[in-house]
């Protein structure tokens, strides 16, 4: 409780500023999910515009010349999953430490609890936001997302190489 505060001290009540703090956890929860939104849309972009390409170069009439950009756009599918997944999971651990610090607040401040979910008194889910699996299966394309782009432009390289070899 803040001596200035002089509603809390006539009331004796401190769930004003614990109100405040949650409020705050929570804008935090969102601004990071707004960014995990933002950086998913951005992978699903940049791969889609680089599968358009790839499908025209696999029907090129002339294969052998057209391998080489074939292994460009793989390579560049590539690298911006690769880029992205850094910043996505920065974004998921961020998420995870304020969702952490939410749910201490509400084992702390009884009175916070009616604004919480039945979630948030999962047992550990305060040290260790993965034991939550609604939340973990929220997060999920956001985490395979990268892995799965990756995934297929290896593939994608392989069958290249493939088809040159052995037409």
């Amino acid at each position: 409780m803040t001596p200035n505060c002089f509603l809390c001290t006539v009331t004796g009540m401190e769930q004003l500023q614990d109100l405040d703090i949650l409020r705050f956890y929570r804008d935090e929860i969102k601004h990071e999910f707004n960014l995990l939104a933002m950086r998913s849309t951005i992978l699903v972009t940049c791969q889609s515009f680089l599968v358009v390409p790839l499908a025209i170069l696999q029907t090129a009439q002339n294969y052998t010349a057209a391998v080489f950009y074939i292994y460009l756009v793989a390579a560049l599918g590539l690298f911006t999953a690769l880029i992205l997944l850094g910043p996505l999971h920065a974004t998921h651990q961020t998420i995870n430490k304020w969702l952490g610090k939410q749910r201490h607040l509400f084992k702390q401040k009884e009175a916070l609890n009616v604004l919480a979910l039945d979630r948030d008194f999962i047992p550990g889910a305060a040290e260790d936001a993965n034991k939550d699996r609604v939340h973990k299966r929220s997060l999920a394309f956001s985490i395979f997302g990268p892995w799965a782009f990756i995934i297929f432009w290896i593939i994608i390289v392989f069958w290249s190489t493939v088809r040159l070899v052995w037409p």
